[in-house]
Parts: structure tokens; sequence; C-alpha cells
């Protein structure tokens, strides 16, 4: 078997990797929103609060471009979303959205690698997919995650470096 094409294609070998771990944590790991001690506030939405799980904040390297991976979670506060929400098949108990986000080094772009609707338990009660489509960052919500990621991520450093 001829394994040069993960060779040559070993970052993207890599990002699905992190994506996948982090991924697979986020989706098996019941936690109710806002409430573990990881959980960040960043601000209101349209539709609600968006948190950031700090834990989840790491980063991925690949010729010296950085991308910085974060769990997000919007808590639906909208009384008439969540309404038309929770009228959807096995959505009775919906009240966010979890959603993984990678952003370039500068903070410019992102992607979702992952998103779903989830119950008060954390349970998954809908996947919508992903959109691996990097795109620029239009919403301020957005750079208020990038830029708490990022201060979790610089503090993580900081605390390792101490350790050393």
């Amino acid at each position: 078997m001829d394994l040069s094409i993960f060779k040559d294609n070993i970052f993207i070998v890599a990002i699905i990797a992190v994506v996948f771990v982090v991924g697979s944590v986020v989706y098996f790991r019941p936690v109710k929103v806002a409430e573990a001690n990881s959980e960040k506030k960043i601000g209101t939405t349209d539709l609600g609060v968006m948190y950031i799980d700090m834990d989840s904040v790491s980063a991925v390297k690949k010729d010296n471009t950085y991308y910085l991976i974060v769990s997000a979670e919007e808590k639906y506060t909208d009384e008439a979303f969540l309404a038309e929400l929770r009228a959807g098949e096995d959505m009775s108990d919906a009240i966010a959205e979890l959603s993984l986000y990678m952003f370039t080094n500068d903070g410019r772009y992102y992607c979702v690698p992952q998103k779903y609707i989830v119950d008060s338990e954390g349970k998954v009660c809908a996947d919508l997919g992903k959109d691996m489509q990097f795109k620029a960052i239009d919403d301020k919500i957005l750079s208020e995650v990038y830029t708490n990621a990022l201060k979790v991520l610089e503090s993580k450093n900081r605390m390792q470096g101490m350790m050393k």
C-alpha cells in the first residue's frame, strides 16, 4: 500500500485527527450549558448567550501557521425561536447550539468543523454538519470568541511555561 498520499497531505490528516478528538469529546461529554467551571460567557447574540469551553481551546501548527480550535455554545434565550426549534422531531428539549470553530492565526477567518443542537444535559438532538470552507469573520460575537479563546490559550501556555 502506498502511504505517500498521507505524507503529502499530513496537514489535512492532522487537522482531521484534532477535529475528531475534540469533536468526540464535545459530542460524548454531557455538559450542562454554562454550569461547568470551564465555560466562559462571551456575550449575547440575536438568539441567546454565547459561551466558550476553555478546556477545548487548542492550537494546531503547520508550516509556521497556527490554527486556533475552540468549542462554543450558544444557549438560546429567544422564546419564539426556541418554540419553532422545539417543534422539530427529537428537538423537544433543545436549548443550545454547540459548535467547534477553527480560526486562522490572524483571527480573520474561520471554519466550522462540527455543529450540533443539544439539550439541557448536553446530549445531541441534531447534527448540523460541518463547513470547512474558511470565511471572513463578519460577526462581532465570533471575533469575541476568537479573542477570548486566544487569551485562554495564552494563559494555558503561560501556566505550562511556569511548570517547566
